[in-house]
């Protein structure tokens, strides 16, 4: 059995990335059964106990300027929706890891929302509404 890969360590965030975590997180925290937890230099979003998205404060996962986003399915029409946005990360945060295909395992929902301006905010918004609307406990 090949040893398992290293991971990647956490990567400081900008300022920028920071402030716009910070006014996402206000506008999450809003919505009907949310709670956020902070974790890992990030604020975890839940959604009635199920977490669906992951906001930088000091440390993040593959790109400094990036929030992650978990959909807990991925019809057909969600998956060509993301792979159409440009601000989405090529893949899942699984495949980055492995560097292989879909495997199981909870890696192969979350995806990379990349922020690169301040007009990138209503669109994560609209993200985050996604992600929330199909956040859900497993069966």
């Amino acid at each position: 059995m090949a040893p398992e890969p290293k991971r990647r360590g956490m990567k400081p965030v900008s300022e920028a990335i920071r402030n716009w975590a910070q006014a996402l997180a206000r506008e999450v925290e809003t919505w009907p059964g949310i709670t956020l937890k902070n974790a890992f230099g990030m604020t975890l979003v839940y959604r009635r106990g199920v977490v669906f998205a992951a906001l930088p404060k000091t440390r993040a996962l593959y790109e400094e300027d990036a929030i992650l986003l978990k959909f807990m399915g991925e019809p057909a029409d969600l998956a060509a929706r993301i792979e159409a946005e440009k601000r989405f990360a090529a893949g899942t945060m699984e495949q980055r890891r492995s560097g292989k295909g879909k495997r199981g395992g909870e890696g192969r929902r979350w995806r990379i929302f990349l922020m690169r301006e301040d007009a990138d905010v209503h669109a994560a918004i609209e993200w985050l509404a996604e992600a929330y609307r199909v956040a859900r406990r497993p069966i």
